[in-house]
């Protein structure tokens, strides 16, 4: 693979052009990662709307004491799955192994979580979020109740759907512009 694979079909973004908050995420990036991530490089051009992506992203996967990181992440894959979004199947994938600590169950829950050892906990919040991708007009109150049966509160069913709503948008967006993941990734956390 040539180091000059395009990352996306549309420009990148020359740092000294970007935000200051962006150049010093970059730099941040560069620093903790060794690169900055293909997705915030290809959609960084867009400026004001990649800060306020951004920004959603960054808060809607804090963890919480009912949703995880590890689950969330675990969100992102299964909807990425349903999706087939290359880009986040390999990001998000290289950050269920590292959260989970076991990169065979890592990529188990990446390419079929039903077969993966999860919980029925975890099952249930999988295949809602797959419910929210592929039929979202299908879902039902009893679908939240099927959740608190879980042990799942309000808040943490609403972060379920929002999760898989955020990574159905950016699965889209990737596909669309032609992202392609950071190499780096494939090797992290084996």
């Amino acid at each position: 693979m040539a180091d000059s694979e395009r990352i996306s079909w549309y420009p990148i973004a020359p740092r000294e052009d970007l935000s200051p908050e962006a150049r010093a995420l970059f730099e941040q990036l560069d620093q903790k990662l060794g690169f900055v991530p293909n997705v915030f490089l290809a959609f960084a051009w867009k400026g004001p709307r990649f800060d306020k992506w951004r920004a959603h992203f960054d808060d809607l996967m804090q963890p919480t004491p009912g949703l995880g990181k590890a689950e969330r992440e675990m969100i992102s894959v299964a909807v990425s799955m349903r999706n087939g979004c290359l880009y986040c199947l390999v990001a998000h994938g290289f950050a269920v192994r590292a959260l989970l600590k076991d990169p065979v169950k890592g990529d188990r829950v990446t390419f079929d979580y039903h077969r993966a050892g999860l919980s029925a906990r975890h099952i249930a919040m999988l295949d809602y979020a797959v419910k929210v991708t592929e039929a979202p007009a299908t879902c039902t109150e009893a679908d939240i109740e099927a959740l608190r049966a879980h042990g799942f509160e309000d808040g943490d069913t609403w972060d379920i759907a929002e999760v898989a709503a955020m990574f159905n948008f950016t699965n889209r967006l990737a596909s669309a512009t032609g992202m392609i993941p950071n190499p780096e990734y494939h090797a992290m956390a084996r």
